[in-house]
């Protein structure tokens, strides 16, 4: 089992709801037949609508899930709650909401979940850690031999995957469809962690639980 820190929209805002028709398998985009979409929506789909804070981990010997719970609320009781303004985006060919504007707040959350659980993550073996060090660069290689992911601190970058790579073609009608969606602009309320888990290898990612952050933001 791993186990992943994740912003999860609420359920029953404009954001879940909008992601969650998205994904869904009845999702049609015009120009693209439904067995390619599937392609390209499939790994969206397995790791769920989500943000990732702490990408995903396996436990430690000798840790348990209410150890990693009991970080979580440690650090959700010290933080504020924040709207984030998201905008359609690529990164690393990948469709995805990305934050209109750099945001301190938001890699400062994931920094201090990386920093809080890295004591209870089991280290990568070192197969894994040479095939997941391909294409990488020094600073990532790096990254990635203490955290066991490269795209920590100031390689981190929030997103919500849409969709996988696509030819020019698919992705214009992909942005036409994500707009149609209301998708091309949305804002974030940032008010929780959610700890979510892949309860087998492959597996698609499944929300545990919802741990709000204790300090709201002030109206």
């Amino acid at each position: 089992m791993r186990y992943a820190i994740y912003y999860c929209p609420q359920a029953g805002t404009a954001l879940a709801s909008m992601g969650q028709a998205w994904l869904s398998a009845h999702a049609r985009v015009a120009s693209i037949a439904p067995q390619r979409l599937d392609e390209l929506l499939r790994d969206a789909r397995r790791y769920g609508w989500h943000a990732t804070i702490r990408a995903p981990f396996s436990l430690m010997a000798g840790h348990t899930f209410d150890d990693l719970r009991r970080v979580v609320v440690s650090i959700a009781n010290t933080m504020h709650a924040f709207d984030l303004p998201l905008r359609l985006d690529s990164l690393a060919g990948f469709l995805a909401l990305r934050p209109e504007s750099a945001s301190g707040r938001i890699e400062a959350l994931a920094a201090t979940c990386l920093h809080a659980l890295h004591p209870l993550c089991a280290p990568l073996d070192e197969e894994a850690r040479r095939r997941r060090a391909h294409g990488l660069d020094p600073v990532e290689r790096e990254l990635l031999r203490r955290y066991g992911y490269p795209y920590v601190l100031d390689r981190y970058r929030f997103h919500m995957t849409l969709a996988a790579p696509a030819s020019p073609p698919e992705e214009r009608a992909l942005r036409v469809a994500i707009a149609a969606h209301g998708m091309d602009a949305a804002i974030a309320h940032i008010d929780a962690l959610a700890i979510c888990c892949e309860p087998f290898p492959g597996a698609d990612f499944e929300e545990l639980e919802q741990i709000p952050l204790a300090i709201k933001e002030a109206a």
